[in-house]
């Protein structure tokens, strides 16, 4: 007997040796692979709320225009190029009307810098970042059809919260790291509803996030991560990780659970959500010390202009009234 475990020792040493031999090399031809891809690798969002609102405002006045051709995140790029990405909210609105009346006189805003690579980056980055923020919808229980912001705030309309610019903040539980999302500070049980629409790739617990939901976009250029959310009972009924959801569609509640292995465990701090946005411009992004978080703050200030009616069915909270894509297979 002894002869035969000590064969089988042998045989599993063996076969790890040869496995720990094999992944350096897959990955590091992966890695290899992946550095010699030309994508996007980092992301500084720095556009102030002000900025959001009165480009968002510029594109709607001048949606289906045809003398004026003005698009929003083209407009965030001539600005970030112009300022050298350093935002002042009076001199940047400033500019934003000159803009404006030099697309009047028959300008297009690729004239000034479509050729500068600072731009291209800009545009390529804004367009991850805003993709479905604005455009066409359809509110299918009164069949309104509109043009604006078709995502939504995270809380509901008539529900408090409070919040600062605390991305980048430091954080120690566990060890030493950067803040890289935005927390919301509310009462425990607020409906928490999903900014954009997308598939949930991640539920349950995690020793730092609690209770907390991750979410693709259906295009894959964003995740969403909602943590900290309530003891006991965190989520909808029946929600499941592969589930899709759409834009302002509640899915969980609000509370203070994390900092714990052991599950199901309240932090020592205010009741807060926890969301942050990942931008994926290659799979490698997805996951691993390669993940590009941007700050949310003046996101989410911008999206406050579209809140959702929840009410309560039976268990659970429900959104009504919701805006969806117009002619879109993300459609859900």
């Amino acid at each position: 007997m002894g002869t035969f475990f000590r064969r089988i020792a042998y045989f599993v040493c063996v076969v790890s040796m040869l496995v720990a031999a094999f992944l350096p090399l897959t990955n590091t031809a992966y890695a290899e692979e992946s550095q010699n891809k030309d994508f996007i690798r980092w992301v500084d969002n720095k556009v102030p709320y002000e900025i959001l609102r009165s480009a968002y405002e510029y594109d709607v006045k001048y949606h289906g225009s045809e003398t004026v051709d003005f698009d929003f995140v083209k407009a965030l790029a001539y600005l970030a190029v112009k300022n050298g990405n350093k935002f002042q909210i009076k001199r940047d609105i400033k500019a934003l009307s000159d803009l404006v009346l030099s697309l009047q006189k028959g300008k297009q805003i690729d004239d000034y810098f479509g050729s500068n690579k600072y731009y291209k980056y800009y545009v390529e980055a804004y367009t991850a970042i805003f993709a479905q923020f604005i455009g066409d919808y359809v509110v299918e229980e009164t069949g309104e059809v509109g043009y604006g912001l078709k995502n939504y705030h995270p809380f509901p309309k008539g529900y408090w919260f409070n919040h600062a610019d605390d991305f980048g903040n430091a954080r120690n539980y566990g060890f030493k790291r950067k803040h890289l999302g935005h927390d919301m500070y509310g009462s425990i049980g607020t409906p928490i509803c999903a900014v954009e629409g997308g598939t949930i790739t991640e539920l349950g617990w995690n020793r730092y996030g609690g209770w907390r939901i991750g979410i693709r976009s259906f295009d894959t250029k964003r995740s969403y991560y909602y943590a900290h959310l309530r003891k006991n009972k965190p989520y909808i009924e029946d929600l499941k990780k592969g589930d899709t959801v759409q834009a302002g569609q509640v899915i969980g509640y609000l509370g203070v659970t994390g900092y714990s292995y052991k599950e199901n465990n309240n932090m020592s701090c205010p009741p807060h959500l926890h969301i942050g946005m990942q931008l994926i411009f290659d799979e490698c992004q997805y996951q691993g010390p390669k993940e590009i978080w941007i700050d949310m703050y003046g996101i989410t200030k911008f999206l406050s202009h579209n809140r959702a009616e929840v009410h309560k069915q039976e268990k659970d909270y429900h959104a009504e009234n919701l805006r969806k894509t117009v002619n879109s297979e993300w459609n859900r």
